[in-house]
């Protein structure tokens, strides 16, 4: 018994330290640090004394903090529901192609995750901007005004696209695997019950892989709270506010006022918004009795 206790902590031991180092202690850091606030002394100098919740009661006053939630709530409303739906649906044609045209479209598809978010953010920063790109190019060939793709009308749908774009093909990955672990007989049974394509689409595919449309799901709730590389990217290109997201926002707290430790308590807050939003999505629900 207790040589496989061993074992086992050999084997998951690596992982545990890991896991301790890089994920438990800079959250405990980062709690901890929330809980001093900068004071300037009679020197003129700032220093950081304790000042217990202070931050966190000045981040649920913060205007700038609280509207980049708000955008948030727009990017996963946008985002979630065009990338998951994508992703299902290319999953599910897939799941019907054989040969060289699926091996070629499971590649297109993937590759856009395949490249890094600051080359993607700037190929699109080309295509939004409102001089050089292709697409005003034409627009204006045809007289008609040229868009700005990045106005602020369009900021979050433009950022959002790019978000799309990027991680579409990431979600069809993981539901197409899920497709290929579904025993073909089943489909064999259906279709000699006169089941039709979308019958076995809708009534055998669809319910077997909702544990990983779930888990994917997660995946997009938990990278869309966390927009920071293309809005970061596309401020070169044009004007986008700091509080556009609650990374960013952070991100220029900390860089810019140099104020870790209320940054430190926003990151706190954002965590504990997604780790709530977790736990209701993989929350069992009771029986009724």
């Amino acid at each position: 018994m207790r040589k496989g206790y061993l074992t086992s902590f050999i084997l998951v031991g690596p992982f545990l330290v890991a896991f301790a180092l890089f994920y438990i202690l800079p959250v405990l850091s980062a709690i901890y640090l929330s809980l001093f606030i900068k004071k300037r002394t009679l020197t003129g100098l700032s220093s950081d004394v304790f000042g217990g919740f202070a931050n966190y009661a000045r981040a649920f006053g913060d205007q700038d903090f609280l509207h980049s939630l708000l955008n948030v709530v727009s990017f996963c409303l946008v985002v979630i529901p065009i990338s998951i739906g994508s992703a299902i649906l290319l999953a599910l044609i897939l799941d019907e192609l054989s040969g060289p045209i699926l091996k070629t479209g499971r590649t297109l598809l993937m590759l856009p995750y395949t490249i890094p978010v600051a080359i993607g953010s700037m190929l699109w920063g080309y295509l939004y901007s409102r001089n050089v790109s292709p697409i005003n190019f034409v627009i204006d060939n045809l007289h008609l005004p040229k868009i700005d793709f990045l106005a602020p009308n369009l900021l979050v749908g433009a950022i959002a696209n790019v978000v799309i774009w990027a991680w579409t093909g990431y979600n069809m990955v993981g539901i197409y695997t899920a497709l290929q672990s579904i025993p073909r007989e089943l489909y064999e049974a259906a279709k000699i019950d006169g089941a039709s394509r979308f019958a076995v689409m809708r009534h055998i595919k669809l319910p077997l892989v909702m544990p990983a449309i779930r888990v994917v799901l997660l995946f997009a709730v938990i990278g869309t709270t966390q927009v920071f590389g293309e809005p970061f990217i596309l401020r070169s290109l044009g004007y986008i506010p700091e509080n556009i997201t609650p990374n960013l926002y952070i991100y220029w707290i900390a860089q810019r006022d140099a104020n870790y430790s209320y940054s430190a308590a926003l990151a706190v807050i954002l965590a504990a918004i997604v780790f709530a939003i977790t736990l209701l999505m993989f929350r069992r629900p009771t029986k009724a009795t």
